[in-house]
């Protein structure tokens, strides 16, 4: 990691994704600013675009299970999809941290 990056603490971390209303923001600005720590060209290799992607499916995933547990709780036809994009976010994440691990500065080959 680069020694100029300012990083938040492990508390703040941890703690974000468990704050209402914060845990829809602040982790994914996180998973950023870990990012940009890791190779200061992360903005230019389209390492933002793979994050929103990520965060995206994500917060979908949560919408659609809150407002389906309201709308037809139980329903098959609103899980599936809802676990489809769960899938879709863990993938992404995965693709997220593979491009934040080839980012780090002598990394062995």
């Amino acid at each position: 990691m680069s020694p100029e990056a300012s990083l938040p603490s492990r508390g703040w971390t941890i703690g974000a994704w468990f704050i209402p209303v914060v845990n829809l923001f602040v982790p994914r600005r996180l998973v950023l600013d870990i990012g940009r720590a890791s190779c200061p060209a992360w903005e230019q290799k389209r390492g933002t675009t793979l994050v929103n992607l990520w965060w995206a499916a994500w917060v979908a995933h949560a919408v659609v299970l809150v407002v389906a547990g309201r709308a037809a709780p139980g329903s098959m036809a609103v899980l599936v999809p809802a676990e489809t994009l769960m899938l879709a976010a863990a993938v992404l994440l995965g693709l997220v941290i593979e491009r934040v691990t080839e980012a780090l500065p002598g990394r062995p080959s």
